[in-house]
């Protein structure tokens, strides 16, 4: 099993158009390009309306954004208003951190509110007053309709790094979207094997269906 770490991946790497971004973080691709064009959160690798490009990191605050906007369960904090989503960024900014830091942000009260953690505990984004320790959202974790972003499956992975960002089987550079347009093109899993040697049949079909419940979410 791959270790879950954070530190372990290259955050800023990884290029992703909308499409493939929308699909890969679970928040629609409608979302992506509104908060892009009103300035809420704008990709890293390319904010041009044109060619907008998303990195990995983009993906976590892209899914941190849109947790933090839902209304939730009764046991779980109440809906963040945009204000504060604004605030919280700006402060970030004053900081001279990059935006797609809010994945590290992601400390919500009961009420909404939205905290810093630094070494002495949790401080509000909003200058103002020291809190209580709060539970983190686990950002990395499958979400909505969006896979795991480190282990998609569990004979394939996402390592920021590595083929641009782009899913791959495990132990191999064989990304997930060659395997499905070779699928869709009519080979089956004995010709692809042929091309593929390293690949292992089973990789082969979590390939063939991430990219499918990939595309159903772009459709």
């Amino acid at each position: 099993m791959m270790e879950r770490s954070h530190e372990c991946v290259e955050l800023g790497r990884g290029v992703y158009d909308a499409s493939r971004a929308a699909a890969l973080s679970g928040v629609p691709q409608s979302t992506l390009h509104y908060w892009a064009r009103t300035g809420l959160y704008r990709p890293s690798i390319s904010p041009h309306p044109r060619v907008r490009r998303w990195s990995w990191a983009d993906l976590l605050a892209l899914r941190a954004i849109d947790w933090l906007r839902r209304a939730k369960g009764d046991e779980q904090p109440q809906k963040t208003s945009m204000q504060r989503i604004r605030q919280a960024l700006q402060e970030l900014d004053k900081q001279d951190l990059p935006r797609e830091r809010l994945r590290q942000l992601v400390r919500v009260s009961p009420g909404g509110e939205l905290f810093f953690e630094d070494d002495g505990g949790v401080v509000r984004a909003a200058p103002g007053l020291q809190a209580g320790w709060l539970d983190m959202l686990d950002l990395v974790a499958p979400y909505h309709n969006g896979p795991d972003l480190l282990e998609p499956r569990p004979l394939l992975r996402i390592i920021p790094g590595k083929l641009q960002g782009e899913p791959h089987l495990l132990d191999t550079r064989i990304a997930s979207a060659t395997v499905y347009t070779l699928h869709k093109g009519g080979y089956g899993t004995e010709q692809i094997m042929a091309m593929y040697p390293e690949a292992a049949p089973h990789a082969l079909q979590q390939a063939i269906d991430l990219e499918q419940s990939l595309v159903s979410q772009a459709a």
